[in-house]
């Protein structure tokens, strides 16, 4: 049994990433994997690794010679033996702690036998190298139970990764802003203490120290003393005109004791970045725009309960139309004592922001007659310290997409994935109607996934009366009048890449190691942001092209 001190030198790295919340994230959730080809092993791979609580997968696949060339999890020594077995077996020996069930059964079976009660225990279902009424059914059952859905493929060189969900918010998403200074818009301790500052009556040292923050509101104070405006535009978080701005910068320079101090230089570096006028970023904007965030209810989940208490904080009086302070301070050049000083400033103004956003937290569970604890302290804390940074991912779902193409091909076109994607598509509606994939031979396994109806006698007279080569060029002039069919019934003028075909059928939709290997990282980096609700998911496409090794990403 591991302690607390054991896990945390084990996850060391990755706490540092999505910090204990994210692994309590982790360790708590269960995936349901589809699929044990090597793409679905390298995927479950990279969350094993890290200690997700537990793993299932559903396969009937047994394990062939190809599988031993091209999958890591199996050895010669297993083949004829189920392949999910041996896949999770072989998993869970990487990570003791993780716990991995094998389902040998085909997907349609377990659907069928009812394996919607394993989808919707889950926290996160993988769809690897399924047929695509197979996907669809997955699909539907995996938005009715609002359960995040990852399908992934693979085709020699290509892979393509689909994630769905109906609704994700991602609190602590990450994503990379400037620090929230309030420079424009100073708060009344902020400004109290910069006045107090005499930057003419220190000597060369103890200026050398002062933080660039005061350093810049000292000069947006002598430049508002100074002009001709009856209103101090830097405290009413107004934009400063270019010219005003190099006015400043000056004055920055001038009060430097010495020239190339480096906390002034700082300031002047910073100046442009830092002093622009608060505004609530879009993102965060439309959340609190939200319909789901106007109105609540006792069924609302707790980001929108949060996120109407935010809305209620940023139309009061209190907070002057501005997200709580998060309370943090970039590195600066300053003395400990200084820099302390100021940092305990911020985040004594964050505490009292956040008690505010509390208040109204509080008031909003009374009204929707909740409990004051069901929102615990924590929670808000972290929502408070990430306010500005929320996001919101709303998905199509695929079986929508599978019915009718996709919502928006420009956006395909634009990315570069176009290709790639509809031969992915076309490729499944070849194997529906061959009952095997361009390209390859006949084969039982693509027989078994072959859609009800699909003409599997066709594929294997195909096979024995051509030779290889033959069978490729047909493929190829099949395949691409499918994916040209596929492009004008979405409205799109243009035809499929002849090379692009070509390598799709060369490659008989076999799996590479490299490939898998690669497109399976993304797919648990995917899995990652999903179960612990940290940094942003890709929205909604992304096609692995490693021909010209580019990743192409699209909202389709």
């Amino acid at each position: 049994m591991r302690t607390e001190t054991d896990k945390a030198k084990l996850y060391d790295r990755q706490l540092r990433l999505w910090q204990e919340s994210g692994q309590a994230a982790l360790e708590n959730a269960c995936v349901c994997v589809f699929g044990s080809s090597a793409l679905a092993a390298e995927s479950l791979k990279n969350l094993v690794l890290p200690g997700i609580g537990r793993f299932v997968v559903v396969d009937d696949a047994a394990v062939d010679e190809q599988d031993v060339l091209t999958n890591f999890f199996v050895g010669s020594k297993d083949v004829g033996r189920p392949r999910a077995q041996c896949v999770v077996e072989n998993l869970c020996e990487l990570n003791p702690a993780v716990q991995g069930t094998a389902i040998v059964r085909s997907a349609e079976d377990a659907l069928s036998a009812g394996a919607s009660g394993v989808i919707s225990s889950a926290s996160l279902v993988i769809a690897c190298g399924l047929a695509e009424h197979t996907v669809r059914q997955i699909s539907e059952i995996c938005w009715s139970a609002h359960t995040p859905l990852v399908c992934a493929s693979t085709a020699g060189f290509a892979a393509r990764l689909r994630t769905s969900v109906p609704e994700h918010a991602a609190v602590e998403s990450h994503v990379g802003l400037k620090s929230d200074l309030r420079l424009l818009s100073p708060f009344p301790a902020l400004r109290d203490y910069a006045e107090a500052v005499d930057l003419d009556s220190l000597d060369e040292t103890d200026a050398g120290h002062v933080p660039y923050v005061i350093i810049i509101l000292k000069a947006l104070q002598r430049w508002a003393a100074s002009s001709n405006s009856q209103e101090d535009i830097a405290r009413r978080n107004m934009p400063i005109p270019y010219s005003s701005k190099q006015q400043i910068r000056e004055l920055i320079l001038q009060a430097a004791p010495a020239p190339g101090e480096e906390n002034f230089q700082e300031a002047y570096s910073h100046f442009i970045a830092d002093c622009t006028p608060y505004e609530i970023p879009g993102e965060v904007s439309q959340i609190l725009d939200d319909p789901a965030c106007t109105s609540v209810s006792a069924q609302s989940d707790k980001f929108w309960i949060l996120a109407h208490a935010l809305r209620r904080y940023v139309q009061s009086v209190y907070s002057q139309g501005e997200l709580p302070l998060s309370g943090t301070i970039p590195d600066m050049k300053a003395d400990t004592r200084s820099y302390i000083a100021l940092q305990r400033i911020y985040k004594q103004k964050a505490d009292q922001d956040k008690a505010e956003v509390s208040r109204h937290v509080h008031e909003t569970l009374q009204m929707i007659g909740l409990p004051t604890d069901y929102v615990s302290a924590g929670e808000i804390d972290t929502f408070c310290k990430n306010a500005h940074r929320l996001r919101l991912l709303r998905c199509t779902p695929i079986h929508t997409e599978l019915d009718s193409g996709p919502t928006q091909p420009s956006a395909l076109s634009g990315s570069g994935a176009l290709d790639h994607y509809v031969l992915f598509r076309a490729s499944d509606a070849f194997l529906a109607k061959h009952a095997r994939y361009p390209g390859a031979p006949s084969s039982s396994k693509a027989a078994d996934s072959v859609a009800p109806g699909g003409d599997a006698a066709n594929g294997n007279s195909l096979n024995s009366s051509l030779d290889l080569d033959d069978l490729v060029s047909a493929d190829t002039l099949e395949l691409s009048a499918i994916a040209n069919g596929m492009l004008a019934s979405w409205g799109v003028d243009s035809d499929v890449s002849s090379d692009i075909a070509a390598e799709f059928v060369r490659s008989g939709h076999c799996e590479l190691h490299n490939i898998a290997s690669m497109a399976g990282g993304l797919v648990s980096q995917e899995a990652i942001k999903l179960i612990t609700h940290q940094y942003v998911p890709a929205n909604n496409l992304c096609i692995v092209d490693g021909a010209s090794a580019r990743i192409l990403v699209a909202k389709i």
